[in-house]
């Protein structure tokens, strides 16, 4: 059985769906978060993800840290897609 205090439960939610579908996966705390990201992008047919910025209730969040490294200990969703244009006249 896995130690849950070593352990964060994550959903990615793209334009593109959701990974893992409709439940939570279970990652690391001390993985970088790029890693799931990556897998949510491979499992979703993603081909590139160049221009997308990561976020966790409205906040960017750097995909070279942790979980740990950013306070999440429990349950997130991260909201993964293309930068936002910023429009205007």
């Amino acid at each position: 059985m896995k130690d849950q205090e070593n352990f964060i439960k994550v959903s990615v939610v793209t334009t593109s769906g959701s990974y893992p579908g409709e439940d939570f996966v279970e990652i690391p705390l001390h993985q970088k978060i790029k890693i799931v990201l990556q897998k949510a992008a491979k499992e979703l047919n993603i081909v590139s993800t160049d221009k997308w910025k990561a976020k966790v209730n409205g906040n960017v969040i750097n995909p070279e840290s942790t979980f740990l490294e950013n306070n999440f200990t429990e349950e997130i969703t991260i909201d993964y897609g293309p930068i936002e244009g910023g429009g205007g006249i």
